[in-house]
């Protein structure tokens, strides 16, 4: 898989201190690296899960990509440190919910990425359930013809 962003780019993000406090679990003085990664995994993940069904991936990492990336990877971090409903919420508002109502603009189509026109897919998903077909076209209107009598005579 492809990564959008890095532990630098978390750090930069972040702040050393910071996420030191959000990843040493055994108080050993030092970044615990899988778990920034765990967390950028699991924020790319849930990007390509949306992007995917507008976008041939991997998607440059432009700054709104990175973005978005680091602010879901921030949400899993600081969530780990979470110790009330009221801080979950307050997480989610700030880093999780901006940016999955973003992502859910993609997939709709009413946003768009800041990549090139070139990367968005034509074929939008390999997923049939996800793809727009020739046949939902035919249903919505588009080269629907009227069904009559006289078009069943003969079959």
């Amino acid at each position: 898989m492809v990564s959008y962003i890095t532990i630098d780019e978390m750090v930069k993000e972040i702040g050393e201190s910071r996420l030191l406090q959000l990843t040493d679990d055994e108080r050993t003085g030092v970044i615990d690296e899988g778990i920034v990664t765990a967390a950028i995994e699991s924020a790319e993940s849930t990007f390509n899960a949306y992007a995917r069904t507008r976008y041939a991936l991997p998607v440059p990492a432009t700054q709104l990509v990175k973005k978005i990336c680091k602010q879901l990877a921030r949400y899993e971090l600081e969530s780990r440190r979470a110790t009330s409903e009221e801080t979950i919420a307050r997480l989610q508002k700030t880093y999780y919910t901006p940016n999955l109502n973003l992502l859910k603009d993609v997939q709709a189509g009413k946003a768009g990425l800041d990549i090139p026109a070139t990367a968005e897919s034509t074929v939008v998903s390999p997923d049939k359930v996800l793809r727009r077909d020739e046949s939902e076209a035919v249903l919505r209107g588009r080269n629907r013809e009227t069904f009559s009598d006289a078009k069943l005579r003969g079959f």
